[in-house]
């Protein structure tokens, strides 16, 4: 049988902070804030990163800046992109 019990306004509080939308994307729109339009990039990606988090991230970050990125063939660990504008991706 299960055990039901409360949870603290704490501890709902820091159910809704690990939430999915709660990343930090600091890094990514800092990267990003360096290139301009028509511009591209590279990530090499981290042990434990996967490129389909970072795309995701590299994207999300774009587009709260009112850009978008194109994504180009890479192999292994490399993610590679061209900065676009948003209404002209």
């Amino acid at each position: 049988m299960p055990t039901f019990r409360r949870l603290s306004a704490e501890e709902v509080a820091a159910m809704r902070a690990r939430r999915r939308g709660s990343v930090d994307l600091g890094e990514y729109s800092e990267f990003l804030r360096t290139l301009d339009v028509g511009e591209g990039g590279e990530v090499v990606l981290g042990g434990a990163d996967q490129k389909r988090t970072v795309k995701r991230r590299l994207t999300r970050a774009a587009r709260e800046m009112e850009k978008d990125v194109r994504y180009r063939r890479s192999e292994g660990n490399i993610i590679r992109f061209e900065v676009r504008s948003l209404e002209g991706s």
